[in-house]
């Protein structure tokens, strides 16, 4: 039996040896990845190829990309705002018992005191940290279509702001300053690259049809401008609606914890 595994297990190996050899040293053929390449500036009006794909050469597919992403997000949603934890998960996690109870003991604290002292400074520098990232993504949207970054890597970046704000502090004080709207940055985003898309129909062209080219502006030159930046705009503003729509989602779960202990001491 030892004899047949090994002859079995010397038959795979080197099967797999020879399939993986001869994949790396045949040459490969020819590939649409080299015409991305040599035409993404000529056509796309951009040197960053990646991003010339996703908004130019396959936006029908990115299109349906964030399409099904608001659907998710609508559905994530739908789903947690009906849910209800189950009874023995909405306890105090052991550790905060146990601090409670030091800071109870203890003349000049209040239950809750240390734990909210602990988190003051990292608190304080998410929300220091808020405008900075909010300028980064930004920077990332607009110089997406040459550079690294663009409508998905600048619509998570905000959403990261969001997020960094719902753990600085808690969702009522949050909310309470802050009215984000996920539901109508997606629905404004789906518009916007709905009304880009069709846009071309104006020109006699197919949907989703990009033009690019560069407008001469005083005293700064040539500036790139092309219709796929409206499109990536749409992408920008869903990506931030629906990553922000679940985070929400997700906190506000933090609430009905609180609610149900609350029914629980009463």
């Amino acid at each position: 039996r030892r004899g047949r595994d090994l002859v079995l297990a010397a038959i795979c190996g080197g099967g797999l040896a020879l399939v993986s050899y001869t994949v790396m040293t045949t040459a490969p053929g020819p590939s649409i990845a080299d015409w991305f390449l040599a035409n993404a500036y000529s056509e796309g009006g951009g040197t960053n190829t990646v991003n010339v794909i996703l908004v130019d050469f396959r936006a029908f597919d990115t299109y349906g990309e964030i399409t099904v992403l608001a659907i998710v997000a609508l559905t994530v949603f739908a789903l947690l705002r009906r849910f209800r934890p189950a009874s023995e998960s909405t306890g105090l996690p052991e550790q905060q018992k146990l601090q409670d109870a030091a800071d109870h003991r203890a003349d000049d604290r209040q239950p809750g005191d240390t734990l909210g002292n602990y988190l003051l400074i990292p608190s304080v520098i998410m929300q220091w940290m808020f405008p900075a990232i909010i300028l980064l993504s930004a920077y990332l949207f607009f110089r997406g279509h040459d550079l690294p970054g663009g409508g998905f890597s600048a619509g998570v970046t905000l959403a990261i702001a969001f997020l960094l704000q719902y753990l600085a502090a808690n969702v009522r004080w949050i909310e309470d300053r802050l009215r984000i709207l996920p539901t109508r940055w997606i629905g404004i985003g789906l518009l916007i690259a709905t009304a880009t898309g069709a846009g071309a129909f104006l020109f006699g062209a197919p949907f989703l049809t990009a033009h690019a080219q560069y407008l001469d502006l005083p005293l700064i030159g040539k500036v790139p401008a092309a219709t796929a930046l409206l499109f990536d705009l749409g992408v920008y503003a869903v990506v931030v609606g629906a990553t922000v729509l679940m985070l929400i989602a997700l906190a506000h779960q933090s609430l009905r914890h609180s609610r149900s202990r609350d029914k629980e001491d009463s």
